[in-house]
């Protein structure tokens, strides 16, 4: 099921609007989720593109450059049947805090140009937080996000992302 935003008239305007409500979604998960400290939203090209509103831009450069590029060498590893998927989620797990890496979709609001932009979705922790609860409601956020997607949230391979 492909989720698409509906014309307005005016593109910049409705990628404004997208980018406030993504922007909401992300501070709610950080104020509601027992452990989670921020949270960003980045092009796999490793463009900052929705983040919580306290972190500093320089760190959110460096993370969504970081995090753009894991995404990419998890995606180039061959797994135990010789198939290049993307991975659903990294961890990364320092003695500072957790990061977790997923994919969170296609969005046409993140492209002045009209076209889409793949994303991830980048949380960090506190290193006692509990990651299943962080992994899911990480899980719940991406669904939140899909109303603002072109394509699938986090579909399976061999699925289809619809069923509703």
């Amino acid at each position: 099921m492909a989720h698409d935003m509906h014309d307005t008239g005016s593109s910049a305007v409705s990628a404004d609007a997208v980018r406030g409500q993504i922007s909401r979604l992300l501070e709610e998960f950080v104020k509601d989720t027992p452990g989670a400290t921020d949270a960003l939203l980045a092009s796999r090209d490793g463009l900052p593109q929705v983040f919580c509103s306290h972190m500093e831009i320089g760190w959110v450069d460096q993370l969504a450059a970081t995090f753009s590029g894991m995404a990419a060498l998890a995606k180039s590893v061959a797994g135990p049947m010789g198939a290049q998927l993307p991975a659903r989620q990294v961890l990364v797990e320092r003695d500072d805090a957790l990061f977790l890496l997923t994919d969170a979709g296609t969005g046409h609001a993140f492209n002045k140009g009209g076209g889409t932009v793949p994303t991830v979705l980048v949380v960090l922790a506190r290193t006692d937080a509990n990651i299943g609860t962080i992994a899911y409601s990480v899980g719940r956020l991406i669904q939140n996000f899909a109303p603002f997607m072109t394509t699938p949230v986090r579909a399976r391979h061999g699925q289809d992302g619809g069923g509703e």
